[in-house]
């Protein structure tokens, strides 16, 4: 009997305590040989450790270094892959992203730009670096995007906006290489446990902002507190694997409260969505400044 090729998954973003890690082990466990990337390798050496078995058949971990912002980086990461041997991939996970809490007004454009290279432009330069390893074998993109991506919610509208351009620069090549015969599956995640808050790291309102008499709300937010209860990283990941292995493309929603937001935004009008999305965000306390 021939045996069968042992499949292989790219995954960007794989700091360990998130999603990216979480979809590792998850691809490890279904018997994939995966190939975790992060920009600083050792933050990740944990994961290329030996696992105990579990009873389900066993794949490997590779760590390696990319950064998604870095054509340098991707391209030796692709040749890495050639000197390994890799031909082809069957999975490729975009997953590497940032996050930015501040209000429109206040928000500096530079951090808004560069939270752009990575959760919009390092998507695509990934997904065009690996997309002939991906043709050859007729393998899946999967897209972590966000719900956020679908909603506007204030103090953090620069984050939302780049999940929304990721949204639909994913849903925009699902169409593009389905002749090729690529699928691409675009993740609409919700809440899910991760070191992305503290990734964050503290923030405080510029002197002089409107905001002064609502910082406490923005500040909590930007530290995740008025997240709502956040899933275990693990618990989406298998679904997510479920979803890629199942053959789908397009949209799915998973994480949190992720169903609940879409079927809101479907039938519940989108003032009265937007009020209850808003509720304990200090929206409605903010002074606005005396006429001159």
């Amino acid at each position: 009997m021939t045996q069968s090729r042992t499949k292989t998954v790219l995954i960007t973003g794989c700091t360990p305590g998130g999603i990216g890690a979480a979809l590792c082990e998850e691809f490890r466990h279904r018997g994939f040989h995966v190939l975790a990337t992060v920009r600083t390798p050792s933050k990740a050496a944990s994961l290329s450790s030996p696992k105990p078995a579990d009873g389900r058949s066993e794949g490997s971990i590779e760590v390696l270094p990319l950064d998604v912002t870095s054509k340098e980086s991707i391209e030796k990461c692709k040749a890495q892959l050639k000197t390994n041997g890799i031909e082809g991939l069957d999975v490729l996970v975009n997953n590497a992203g940032g996050l930015l809490t501040a209000p429109m007004l206040d928000m500096d454009i530079e951090d808004g730009k560069k939270m752009f290279d990575v959760n919009v432009w390092g998507l695509l330069a990934v997904t065009q670096a690996f997309a002939p390893l991906l043709i050859a074998n007729k393998g899946c993109i999967l897209n972590i995007t966000s719900v956020a991506g679908a909603l506007k919610q204030a103090w953090q509208g620069g984050y939302n906006a780049s999940k929304a351009a990721a949204t639909f620069f994913s849903e925009t090549l699902r169409i593009e290489v389905e002749p090729l015969g690529l699928r691409v599956v675009t993740a609409m995640v919700g809440e899910v446990q991760s070191q992305i808050w503290e990734q964050q790291g503290s923030y405080k309102l510029p002197e002089g902002s409107y905001y002064k008499s609502v910082e406490k709300f923005i500040v909590d937010q930007a530290d995740g507190k008025k997240q709502s209860k956040e899933e275990p990283a693990e618990t989406v990941a298998k679904s997510l694997v479920d979803d890629v292995l199942s053959g789908i493309s397009g949209q799915t929603w998973r994480g949190g409260q992720a169903g609940a937001a879409k079927n809101a935004l479907r039938f519940v009008p989108s003032k009265l969505f937007e009020r209850i999305l808003h509720k304990d965000r200090g929206v409605d306390k903010i002074t606005a400044p005396a006429s001159k």
